[in-house]
């Protein structure tokens, strides 16, 4: 497999990109009017503040300046993360860390708090008695349950055998429930297999934020060869991306020659990955994806496509058809900034359009929940709304405003690390993809693991289009 590296790294790409931009003519941020103006206020905030200035202070308030100019920019895929974030990142990256073996998500609705939404069978969280719906409201004696998801994951990992102390609110206790859990090495498993009836191989990568997709992945193909499967199904739902060299090598995987993905910065479009001669697949395979795949995701089923090597079955994707270049700062901090946009070997642009598949059918595995809102009744007015003999209940504000949305149960995610759990009675995409394959009639199966160890960082999209972030611990 050829490619050309575009990522930039450290404070020397830094300097190179203010060269380029000056030769260009852009404005020096020391020359600028507005630039000095940033200084000043920094300055006379310091000097003149009612309240102690201190270095936290002055810390916050810097890094809420840099966080001001990411957001000047609109871009949902430009950010900035302050380096506790960054360490936790790298973490998930390289695909191991020292917790306790749990996913957790918000509790609250603003983003804060965590709740565990997964316990992995056999770690440490598990043989403690954490359970599943769990929510962390206190680490060692300190109250999180207004903290940031990232910090609640930093104050959990720590140092390999070192103990932390977990407070935990769960349903049915009228007390706090306290557990001290001893921080074992926890590695990051993105990539799940099962062979299902009909001699076909089902493989699931769930990120590919993780430089090990591509090992587990071939790990997981060869074990589903020795098993005699003879046809596969890739599924990339719910994957919304991650590296750009991950997606590349997964698509190089089934694919034997040709452009896999095309870059265009703002001077030129050139060839950023092409596929080797070498496969861990040739034999007949078909790609599942639904509105939650993005990016690395639409690489490759963009990639699959173009060269007809698979039909893509299910929803048309999320559509990020943009990259970014991480630029590690001065303070450790790292700057996540949009500076190209991909196409497809045919040189199609996806961004905010996604991959159409070649059959399309609607991801049925997750409820719509029942949601309804007004306004203009007595504050305190109870609104009831009655579906299918159920009452729904709303109760006005002071501003004669209602809303109800229905809580669902938390999707069912495996307990067993590595695994997923396929259900073909139950999933129309995967139904339709074994029929494709000749195998229909399959029945419910659990997947086997490819390695012991967690899962990475996911973002899920919500049923009602937003985002969650579940993060490992």
């Amino acid at each position: 497999m050829t490619k050309r590296r575009i990522a930039i790294a450290g404070g020397l790409a830094l300097i190179v990109a203010a060269i380029a931009l000056a030769q260009v003519g852009v404005i020096s941020f020391d020359r600028s009017p507005d630039g000095k103006a940033i200084r000043e206020t920094f300055e006379i905030m310091q000097q003149n503040y009612l309240k102690p200035f201190d270095k936290k202070m002055a810390k916050k308030v810097l890094e809420g300046g840099i966080g001001g100019m990411v957001n000047a920019l609109d871009d949902p895929f430009t950010s900035y993360s302050p380096p506790r974030d960054v360490e936790i990142r790298n973490e998930d990256v390289h695909g191991e860390f020292y917790g306790i073996g749990v996913q957790i998500a918000p509790a609250n609705p603003d983003g804060t708090g965590a709740k565990i939404v997964n316990v992995f069978r056999g770690g440490p969280a598990f043989q403690a008695g954490l359970r599943i719906g769990d929510v962390i409201v206190e680490v060692n004696g300190e109250d999180v349950s207004k903290l940031s998801l990232y910090d609640i994951v930093a104050k959990i990992r720590g140092p390999k055998g070192t103990k932390v102390t977990l407070g935990v609110r769960r349903s049915g206790a009228n007390a706090l429930l306290k557990f001290q859990i001893v921080r074992r090495k926890i590695e990051i498993v993105s990539v799940s297999k099962a062979m299902l009836p009909g001699k076909v191989g089902y493989v699931a990568i769930e990120t590919f934020l993780n430089v090990k997709v591509n090992d587990q992945l071939r790990k997981a193909v060869d074990d589903l060869k020795a098993q005699g499967a003879q046809k596969l199904i890739l599924d990339l739902r719910d994957n919304g991306g991650g590296l750009l060299d991950q997606g590349c090598q997964v698509a190089d995987a089934f694919l034997k020659k040709g452009v896999i993905v095309y870059t265009r910065d703002r001077r030129s479009t050139r060839a950023y990955c092409e596929a080797g001669p070498r496969t861990y697949w040739d034999g007949p395979m078909v790609v599942l994806v639904n509105h939650g795949s993005a990016s690395a995701s639409e690489i490759v089923s963009g990639a699959l496509q173009d060269d007809k090597r698979a039909e893509i079955i299910g929803e048309q994707t999320f559509g990020k058809g943009v990259g970014q270049n991480v630029f590690t700062l001065a303070n450790g901090g790292e700057l996540t900034l949009v500076t190209f946009e991909w196409l497809t070997p045919k040189k199609r642009s996806i961004h905010k359009h996604g991959i159409t598949p070649d059959v399309e059918v609607r991801d049925n595995r997750f409820p719509t929940p029942l949601a309804f809102e007004g306004v203009g009744v007595k504050p305190g007015t109870k609104v009831e709304l009655v579906v299918n003999g159920k009452t729904y209940t709303a109760v006005a504000d002071k501003d004669g405003k209602f809303s109800f949305s229905e809580e669902l149960p938390p999707r069912k995610l495996s307990d067993v690390q590595g695994e997923a759990l396929v259900d073909p009675q139950h999933d129309a995409i995967l139904k339709r993809a074994l029929e494709i394959l000749g195998a229909a009639g399959s029945r419910a199966v659990r997947a086997t693991p490819v390695l012991d160890g967690s899962h990475g960082a996911m973002l899920i999209l919500s049923d009602d289009g937003s985002w969650i972030l579940l993060l490992p611990a």
